[in-house]
């Protein structure tokens, strides 16, 4: 007997509900198949909804900063316009400089006779100078918790003479060609290695591969035990083909000066980033 009457409520109570009626039943089928239903013989189109786009709250005042910063130095850049002493090196030692914005690596390349002389650097060199970042604090964590100034440093600016390993390649008609790897100090450039490598392996490779090859070539005396006669006859045919005080000076100032045009691309790249 409770089984019948509690059925009996449940079915008075379902019947009591309210109910859509048929027509607004088709109305409401017919919107949720407005889309996908098509005419017969019509092709199908699907359409999609693009995902929402969300912004970290900080990227409106990085934003700013970065315009700010750019604008600045493209101002600064605008007024130094090209450093004069670009020009002067290139007419009075022969070399033409090669390199690529957003690329740190730079090669100069000039005729000596029958040679061909090929200088490398890197902008990174410039990270050899003392203290290059000026107004640069120190901060570390005690053993409570608290974090504490350990030390300031205030550099005016970037050194004027900073070490710079760079490479010179020299090669001529013949099979193989002298690879130096050099270095400057205090306007000095010291020899750490003279390699010979075969002309055939290096025109037949590049990247790695050419590292390998460079490698597994005997890397010749330490020059500093050779006699001194031979060094300063090895000493004057590098000055001669202007790997001297000269190129080591000017390739300070040029990595300074590409370094600044490369921190206003960075700065460039970074808004165009944040905006997108």
């Amino acid at each position: 007997m409770k089984y019948i009457v509690r059925n009996l409520v449940t079915a008075a109570a379902r019947n009591a509900a309210p109910r859509f009626s048929q027509a607004a039943s088709i109305g409401l089928g017919a919107r949720m198949c407005a889309r996908v239903i098509q005419p017969v013989g019509t092709i199908r189109t699907l359409t999609t909804t693009m995902p929402m786009r969300v912004n970290g709250s900080s990227d409106s005042d990085l934003l700013h900063t970065l315009r700010d910063e750019a604008d600045y130095e493209a101002k600064q850049a605008a007024e130094e316009g090209e450093p004069e002493f670009i020009q002067a090196f290139m007419n009075k030692t022969g070399f033409k400089i090669k390199t690529k914005t957003g690329e740190q690596k730079v090669t100069m390349t000039k005729q000596f006779g029958s040679e061909t002389i090929t200088i490398s650097f890197d902008v990174g060199e410039i990270l050899n100078a003392e203290n290059p970042i000026a107004d640069f604090e120190t901060y570390r964590e005690n053993d409570s918790g608290d974090v504490q100034k350990e030390a300031e440093i205030n550099a005016d600016d970037t050194p004027e003479d900073f070490a710079i390993g760079f490479t010179a390649t020299i090669s001529k008609n013949t099979t193989h060609m002298l690879f130096l790897e050099l270095e400057s100090n205090e306007g000095e450039v010291g020899v750490n290695h003279m390699r010979f490598l075969s002309n055939k392996d290096v025109s037949d490779i590049s990247g790695m591969n050419l590292e390998w090859v460079r490698q597994k070539a005997y890397c010749g005396p330490l020059f500093g035990q050779l006699s001194d006669d031979l060094k300063e006859n090895i000493d004057a045919f590098l000055a001669e083909r202007n790997i001297d005080t000269g190129l080591t000076l000017f390739m300070q100032d040029y990595i300074e000066h590409k370094e600044q045009s490369e921190y206003l691309n960075w700065l460039r790249k970074f808004k165009s980033f944040v905006e997108a």
